[in-house]
């Protein structure tokens, strides 16, 4: 399916293979503990032919076919699925994970083996009722409960005993509802029926923002958004969904066509620019068999009776093979070969435990490395209680659930997290009010507790961190953030307000650096964004890639070919003829790929290429840069690991061109422990939970560590000794009750309500601003201030002088230019680490050199006016590399403050400890360095667990990519999720 968002709670999924539209929308989303209570709207133009309400799983609904006995499912988005009867039992139909039981005539119930959700339903030997939706894994689970009255769905009661009311008033059809109430905030969604069949005409969300549907012979055929942006659809006379028109009628407007031969075995999708993708079907038309893009490259997949896929072949021919159990549990993934054989990562899956829902929880993983893991669950909630990490490198991270088998009890609802334990037996306890809304967390000493209030729909009301200070949040009537504030009233220092338009776009952000107004186009795209009275400007073609981005230094252009990638960028005052040569002097770059879409070539106009390998796996294995007559300036070649015979999937070995290689080796839950560089070498100790206790270099003193129970960095000296005890001449460092470091050796930092560092000392002081509520959006540093595009950073200027940095469509940097028009152009290595800038006459500006944690070694000219240096960070004067939300310093190989999305066991570690395979540039990614799990609650106040994090990596097969993330895989779906 390919989807287009309409709105913020909108959207249009096209399935070109059959024609298919599937249109939803959310009217309420109320969080429940377990599961939400999902009040939304759908079209199908292929099975219902008309936009109907789903009350949760209502609309999930089944019904017996009298012929044949079996029973029909039809899911939410209004597909079915057929449980075919075989003797007392029914089999689960291709390409749904559920389980269908009959527990008497009157009553059957759908499990959903991969959530373990329950939908009990009632039947009148024919049609289903559907009575309440409950959460298996849990001994006494919190239910969602439905109620009726002459067949007629009037009330839905969640898990917190908060109750949606359905009215059926509209003439034109009683049977759906006409007006729809969130009890809990009494706010109301009005539907209005016509269409002259009673079909769904008009919806008024509780905002006010108002949705119309129009419709010729029975089919819908245009969707008008609250903002009257409109979508327009045509059908062929076989019913296919024809041409889809988004922004219908505006200077945004952009169709997709669709099309099919005789027998629908070939279907083809064309895009706004009129460039064809070709889709081949299998005899069921229901599986792809191969999908041939605009430039001919075709990538194909094969598929076992239950639909699911045991091989991909990518555009180069190359084929990963997944297989299944007889549970449809994914139990093992194999890349393809580089050597012998290729990486394989495997999950242990149960058969018989006697507990269908354990059958689809894996029970241990191993990792490309040959590593396993070990989890254990909770006989009364079923959920992950304990993990046995390989070698008990990461300890033995625990979870105790309210109601568990060893009778954990904490005030919370059955399931609930009570209190989990780190590698290292370090514990986070949780308190929750009567409704089961996390109130407390009590992290180790000496972070302080959070404390969380709620409105009565369970939104955040109020936030009481570590250091005291309460946060009140806001919401509009569709759960949307307004506000975020400390103190009674909205100041701008201690305040972030927000404006959104009827569909959702962000419009206005007032806080601490002013007022920021963004536009967006007929197609909900976003146009303009301007900040402190500067103005950034973006342009789409009709397939929606970007064609210019303006800034106050001028325009930068981007053109594409028919698979839509980017082919050329002219910089300000540039252009790109249709077949540029390098160098030229009209300040184009131009890109080349392969058959899997990987970027592999980069010309600069300066006549220097930069050429990225990769082997069969898709791992980089050099990037090197060239001078237009060939000569290598500099390049950065890698190998890879191997399991036995098997390939492995972390970096092996890194040689620098002309220079000694240096070769690395990992403990068995991927941490970094050695570097060698010929006669020299690095090593590295971690605890239990992965904090770096000792760091050891050839001819230099050894560096010991010492933690805190909250995994703080105490101190770093020259000696072993608890974190109360440093040895003379350590270095100490100083935390906050939130977690932000405040003093660093010498140095010292302040941060503000919104724990973003306002200032670093050490000697002078550098003072820092930011827009929004977190570090992403910096303004200023020092004398620095800097413009944040739509892109990315595109300018920053210091004391009078400007610099820019010209980026690709994604925000990949370019080329770096001066404000004496002089440019210079990036070589990155596969940490996205600048380690060359070349100036106009192919020769080096600046070079750079990092350590396998980041710390830099910086020559030439430029070396100090490019601040994007290790792994695509800032270089910050303070030593520090700000990654998005957090900066990190490589002299610890430790972020300065916590994680603040809370996915992360460690708080601080820098990407599982695994910086030769990984980087993080939001600061935000879920790179854990034992085998544990992060907690974060959301903004709608529910405690989320985080999946378990095993050593395994998550893989993306096909011409989109391959995805080696630090060599620790993550399957989509192995046994279940979890």
């Amino acid at each position: 399916m390919i989807t287009h968002s309409l709105s913020d709670s909108s959207a249009l999924a096209l399935n070109p293979t059959s024609g298919n539209v599937v249109l939803t929308g959310q009217l309420f989303n109320i969080r429940g503990i377990g599961q939400d209570v999902n009040v939304a709207w759908r079209y199908n133009s292929k099975y219902d032919q008309r936009p109907t309400l789903s009350m949760g799983r209502l609309e999930s609904a089944l019904r017996i076919d009298p012929a044949t006995s079996n029973v029909i499912y039809t899911a939410p988005d209004g597909g079915w699925y057929t449980f075919v009867l075989s003797g007392s039992t029914y089999t689960m139909p291709p390409g749904l994970n559920a389980s269908l039981t009959k527990i008497s005539t009157a009553e059957y119930q759908l499990r959903f083996n991969d959530t373990g959700i329950t939908n009990d339903y009632q039947s009148d030997g024919i049609n289903f009722t559907l009575l309440d939706s409950f959460d298996a894994n849990i001994l006494n689970p919190n239910v969602v409960d439905y109620y009726y009255s002459n067949g007629l769905l009037t009330q839905t009661s969640d898990t917190q005993g908060r109750f949606i009311t359905y009215a059926y008033n509209d003439p034109n059809n009683l049977n759906q509802p006409s007006a729809i109430t969130d009890n809990s905030l009494n706010r109301t969604v009005n539907i209005e029926y016509g269409g002259g069949t009673g079909r769904m005409s008009k919806i008024t969300d509780a905002t006010g923002a108002v949705t119309t549907f129009a419709y010729t012979n029975g089919k819908l055929t245009s969707i008008t958004d609250g903002r009257t942006n409109t979508t327009v659809l045509a059908y062929a006379a076989d019913n296919w969904v024809s041409t889809i028109t988004y922004g219908s009628g505006s200077s945004a407007a952009a169709t997709w066509t669709v099309s099919h031969n005789a027998d629908s075995s070939l279907s083809y999708l064309t895009d706004p620019n009129s460039k064809q993708a070709t889709y081949t079907l299998d005899s069921t038309k229901t599986r792809v068999l191969t999908t041939t893009d605009p430039n001919g490259h075709t990538a194909s997949a094969t598929f076992d009776g239950h639909d699911n896929r045991l091989t991909t072949t990518d555009g180069l021919a190359h084929t990963t093979t997944s297989t299944f159990d007889a549970n449809n549990n994914l139990t093992k993934i194999t890349s393809p070969a580089v050597g012998t054989a290729g990486a394989e990562v495997s999950f242990a899956c149960p058969t018989a435990t006697g507990d269908p829902l354990l059958n689809h929880r894996p029970n241990g993983t191993t990792s490309t490395e040959g590593n396993t893991s070990t989890i254990q669950y909770d006989a009364n909630t079923k959920y992950p209680s304990k993990i046995l990490t390989p070698g008990n490198a990461g300890g033995t991270p625990q979870r105790f659930y309210q109601a568990d088998a060893l009778g954990t009890t904490c005030g919370a609802k059955p399931g609930e997290l009570c209190r989990s334990t780190d590698g290292n037996g370090n514990t986070t306890t949780y308190g929750y009010d009567t409704a089961g809304n996390p109130v407390t967390v009590t992290p180790p000493l000496p972070l302080g507790a959070t404390t969380y209030t709620y409105d009565a729909a369970g939104r955040v009301a109020t936030k009481k961190d570590g250091n005291n200070q309460t946060a009140t949040y806001s919401y509009d009537a569709n759960d949307r953030l307004t506000q975020i504030r400390f103190g009674t009233t909205c100041v701008a220092a201690t305040c972030v307000a927000y404006t959104y338009d009827a569909d959702g776009n962000l419009t206005q952000r007032v806080d601490a650096a002013g007022t920021t107004t963004y536009t967006w186009d007929a197609q909900n795209r976003a146009l303009t964004k301007t900040i402190g009275g500067t103005t950034t400007t973006v342009t789409y073609d009709g397939a929606s890639n970007i064609l210019t981005f303006t800034d106050p230094t001028g325009t930068v252009g981007y053109a594409y070919d028919a698979a839509n990638r980017l082919v050329s960028l002219a910089e300000p005052g540039g252009s790109c003829p249709a077949t540029p040569a390098y160098p030229n002097s009209t300040k184009c770059t131009g890109f080349g790929y392969d058959n899997n879409n990987r970027r592999t070539t980069t010309s600069y106009p300066n006549g220097v290429t930069n050429t990225t390998v990769y082997d069969n796996a898709g791992r980089t294995t050099s990037i090197t840069a060239k001078n237009s007559g060939g000569t290598v300036l500099d390049s950065r070649a890698y190998t890879y690991t191997l399991n036995g015979t098997k390939d492995g999937a972390l970096r092996k070995t890194m040689t620098p061109n002309g220079s000694l290689a240096t070769t690395y080796t990992y403990d068995p839950v991927n941490r970094l422990t050695s570097a060698v560089t010929g006669t020299s070498t690095e090593t590295w100790a971690y605890d239990s939970n992965s904090n770096r206790t000792q760091a050891t270099k050839t001819g230099a003193a050894t560096v010991y560590a010492a933690f805190n129970a909250a995994d703080q960095l105490c101190w770093t000296g020259a000696s072993t000794g608890t974190c109360t005890t440093a040895p003379t001449g350590a270095t100490s460092y100083v935390y906050d009750a939130n977690g932000n470091t405040t003093t660093a050796g010498a140095a010292t930092q302040a941060y503000n309500t919104f724990d973003q560092l306002s200032s670093y000392t050490s000697g002078t002081t550098t003072n820092f601003s930011y827009a929004g509520p977190r570090n992403d959006e910096r303004t200023t540093a020092g004398s620095t201030s800097f413009l944040n595009g739509t892109i990315g950073i595109s300018q920053q200027t210091t004391a009078g002088g400007n610099t820019s940095f010209i980026r690709d469509p994604q925000g990949n940097l370019i080329s770096m230019r001066t404000g004496a028009g002089a440019s210079f152009y990036y070589t990155m290595d596969a940490l996205s680490s600048t380690f060359l800038l070349t100036d106009s006459t192919q020769t080096a500006a600046a070079s750079y050199a990092y350590d396998s944690w980041g710390n830099t070694t910086a020559t030439g000219a430029q070396a100090a006016t490019n601040p994007w240096q290790y792994a695509g960070g800032y270089k910050d004067t303070t030593g520090y590399t700000k990654f998005g939300a957090r900066y990190y310093d490589p002299t610890t190989g430790r972020f300065t403050q916590p994680d603040p999305s809370g996915q992360e066991a460690n708080r601080y570690a820098y990407v599982g400890c695994n910086p030769i395979n990984a980087t993080d540039p939001t600061g935000l990614d879920g790179w854990d360095c034992v085998i544990g799990w992060g907690l974060t609650v959301l903004g709608t106040g529910f405690l989320i667990a985080a999946a378990f994090t095993v050593p395994v990596a998550t893989l993306t097969f096909g011409l989109t990519a391959v995805a080696y993330l630090g060599g620790l895989w993550t399957a989509a779906r192995a046994c279940g999720t979890i």
